[in-house]
């Protein structure tokens, strides 16, 4: 490249004006020094350098001792060894960053560059250089380094499986990192995972799955909490997943993801709503949830304008059962009942245990009487064959109530009741048998 007339314009305005040079050392730099290697004691610093280190330049000698003095003595060493170094080799660069001990004690660093001037022989007897102030630069680089570290204690601290993901476009994700805590509880590594879409990390049908999350909380630009079922190195698992999105200007540049394992609690929940809707000795249907069941069969059949049929069961012979044979064996005759029972009925059809030896049962799409006809003489005819339990044999009987909706009632209170009603006629008349109201 050819060299610019203003160059040598400005050479010239620094040799016959010294005010130039004044401007351009006080003005660009933190301070000139020019160094008698021949005499190496003696240095000039220019005032500059004494004020950033708050001390008053008039009072400062102009001897090598002055700054060797305030300097830190690792960083001298340092510095000492380039020099040596830029001396042997001008293509060595003497350039380092020092500290200075300010008069007020604080630390100010210093970026120290000079250039060698040899004689004819290429030996140095002179170095010119250069100070620059960095202290801001370096506080700044102190506090970020302190913040990634808690950032980094945070990330990798908590419990929660944690992931960064950068947003390409709308629907274009990748992966950039996740913590140890994903890492162990997913089975994906950081290795696995960076600059990763979700399709390449987890397949085209889950990864399509989750983009279509993660691009709802880019649309809406706030955080968003949902239960994902997700089947990944580490197993099958169920998550709450927040997504985070980090607005800068009018887009969103990444989205944190923090994911809490439910599958425990999920697993739980449901054992929970089974004892507490299920009865623990059939696993059948329990009170509570015959009476959710009736109710909504009756607002379906209500809206639809059809019937569905209501069995009230009670067994015939079971207290004689349970005085001669005791509990143990009265449970396990209920247990066969219950089975029994689940075995006539259709799977749209439910049966329940109200208690003791009564059971309900819910018969869906009534058209016509045959229908529940047939089901209550293959009921009555299932509860009358023999059973097995340990040297005991036997048979139980029973006696079946039967109430349709609407004819026999529109409410649960009713159907029941004249369900109940017509089996407690079979009771009368001598138990074992089955009668509508």
């Amino acid at each position: 490249m050819k060299e610019s007339y203003f160059k040598t314009e400005l050479y010239n305005l620094v040799n016959n004006d010294t005010s130039i040079f004044e401007f351009i050392q006080s003005g660009s730099l933190d301070g000139i020094w020019y160094w008698d290697l021949e005499n190496p004691e003696n240095e000039w610093m220019s005032s500059k350098f004494w004020e950033i280190l708050g001390y008053n330049p008039d009072k400062k000698k102009h001897l090598v001792s002055e700054w060797q003095d305030i300097i830190f003595q690792r960083d001298l060493k340092v510095a000492m060894e380039n020099f040596e170094k830029h001396c042997i080799d001008p293509s060595y660069p003497y350039d380092q960053i020092v500290r200075y001990r300010h008069k007020d004690g604080s630390t100010v660093w210093i970026r120290c560059r000079g250039l060698s001037i040899r004689d004819e022989n290429g030996k140095a007897i002179r170095m010119l250089g250069a100070h620059t102030d960095i202290t801001d630069l370096k506080e700044t680089e102190k506090e970020i380094l302190r913040l990634t570290k808690e950032y980094e204690k945070v990330f990798n601290g908590t419990q929660d499986a944690m992931f960064l993901i950068k947003v390409l476009e709308t629907s274009k994700f990748r992966y950039v990192r996740n913590n140890i805590a994903h890492q162990n509880k997913t089975g994906i590594t950081l290795e696995k995972i960076i600059n990763k879409s979700p399709q390449e990390l987890l397949g085209k049908e889950m990864g399509d799955f989750v983009t279509g999350n993660y691009r709802k909380c880019v649309i809406g630009k706030k955080s968003i909490t949902y239960e994902e079922r997700l089947s990944l190195p580490g197993g099958n698992c169920i998550w709450s997943t927040t997504l985070t999105p980090i607005v800068e200007g009018d887009y969103v540049s990444h989205i944190v993801g923090s994911a809490t394992d439910i599958t425990e609690r999920k697993k739980l929940e449901l054992e929970l709503e089974k004892h507490a809707n299920h009865d623990k000795l059939t696993g059948l249907p329990n009170r509570r949830l015959f009476f959710e069941v009736l109710d909504r069969m009756i607002l379906e059949n209500e809206r639809d304008k059809t019937k569905f049929a209501l069995l009230f069961l009670d067994l015939d012979g079971f207290k004689d059962i349970n005085d001669n044979y005791g509990h143990k064996v009265g449970d396990e005759v209920l247990i066969i009942v219950g089975r029994r029972l689940l075995n006539c009925i259709r799977k749209s059809d439910t049966v329940a245990r109200m208690g003791g030896d009564e059971f309900t049962i819910v018969l869906r799409n009534i058209k016509d009487d045959t229908v529940i006809d047939n089901i209550v003489r293959k009921i009555h005819t299932a509860l009358q064959e023999v059973m097995y339990i340990d040297s005991y044999e036997g048979r139980v009987n029973s006696s079946i109530g039967v109430a349709i909706y609407p004819d026999n009632g529109r409410d649960s209170e009713t159907l029941l009741k004249n369900a109940d009603s017509s089996m407690y006629e079979i009771k009368k008349n001598g138990k074992g048998g089955f009668a509508k109201s």
